[in-house]
């Protein structure tokens, strides 16, 4: 492996000439930048990035920690910090956790033994790594969580409105006619699954309508999930004239369900999503659903994280969803909202406590 040594004794200089040159510092004439940029192209020259780290203490590594590499939810997130560490000239490594405190705790370590600048993670929801949590405020070690809470305070976190998510949606169903709506929510354990919940009852308790424990089905956010759970949901009395699905995945479940049970979407029951993911614009009634800031969310957190590598004091961030009008939940009324800026405006309305 060619070093800056053997550049220094090819062209009879010093290191420190080479360094500066390949740095282009104007300390360093033109000609002799030129010289030996040519030179090191010629001869196939890296730079020894585990010696830069060691001198500068830095190595331009962060670490990304995604709870579900398989789900079709993460890609724009990831896209919007690659695209934004790229231009910082950072690199990113991808730890997926699939959701397990084990694996968790294993990528803290890794990316600590391997002196990441910085960390961004989707924290897995429970409490049994909160000493690594710990160990990184202590030593000040500049992390942001993304859409989940971490389990303790002092972490910048960037997350989305899931209450104020779960209000437009169901708020949005309300407003085309419906009175009885069913609910396909979330896994309980996740945080999320309570928002979106919570922001579905805060919407029937502002319009006055009934409350029906068994409208409400907890299901995963698989497809299969979707479509089982909406067939149970039809057995239900009274049965829903539309339903509020805590996932796109699980609405395009719940409507292939509904067709095959011989029911319209939306002619005789409505369905709503949540994400707003491709499949939702392709599905074969296009999915209204609740869309999440995805691209920005992930710019945000990177435009974070690095402030807080350069020592910047930085605050948390909520982010706010609106709906995304499609073709799955019609208008009994005969009126249908015609733009997403509507649908954003009801944000401006709508309080929730924590």
């Amino acid at each position: 492996m060619i070093t800056i040594k053997d550049l220094a004794r090819a062209l009879n200089v010093s290191p420190s000439t080479i360094s500066m040159a390949l740095n282009n510092n104007p300390r360093i004439s033109e000609k002799t930048r030129k010289k030996v940029k040519d030179l090191a192209k010629k001869l196939h020259y890296h730079p020894n990035l585990i010696a830069r780290a060691m001198v500068k203490k830095k190595t331009n590594l962060i670490g990304l920690l995604i709870s579900d590499i398989m789900s079709s939810f993460f890609p724009q997130i990831i896209q919007g910090i690659e695209d934004l560490m790229t231009g910082e000239s950072y690199s990113v490594i991808l730890c997926p956790t699939n959701n397990d405190a084990a694996r968790e705790r294993e990528y803290f370590r890794t990316l600590r033994e391997k002196r990441v600048d910085g960390i961004i993670t989707d924290p897995v929801e429970c409490k049994e790594n909160k000493e690594l949590w710990l160990d990184f405020i202590e030593r000040k070690m500049p992390v942001v969580a993304i859409l989940s809470h971490p389990p303790v305070k002092g972490i910048c976190e960037v997350t989305v409105d899931n209450v104020l998510g779960g209000f437009l949606a169901t708020e949005h169903l309300i407003r085309t006619g419906h009175k009885i709506i069913g609910h396909l929510a979330g896994p309980s354990c996740f945080q999320i699954s309570r928002d979106r919940l919570k922001g579905y009852r805060s919407a029937l308790k502002k319009y006055n309508l009934p409350y029906h424990e068994n409208l409400i089905i907890e299901t995963t956010f698989d497809w299969e999930d979707g479509y089982n759970n909406m067939r149970l949901m039809l057995q239900t009395k009274p049965r829903p004239t539309a339903v509020f699905c805590a996932g796109d995945i699980i609405a395009i479940g719940a409507s292939f369900a509904l067709r095959q049970s011989g029911f319209g979407v939306p002619s005789d029951i409505a369905v709503m999503g949540y994400d707003d993911l491709f499949l939702a614009s392709i599905a074969e009634v296009p999915l209204t659903t609740v869309a999440q800031p995805k691209y920005n969310l992930g710019s945000l957190a990177a435009r974070k994280l690095l402030a807080l590598i350069k020592g910047e004091k930085v605050e948390s961030e909520i982010l706010q969803p609106t709906l995304t009008i499609r073709d799955s939940c019609g208008s009994k009324s005969g009126r249908r909202n015609k733009s997403i800026a509507m649908a954003a405006s009801f944000s401006l309305n709508f309080k929730h406590k924590d």
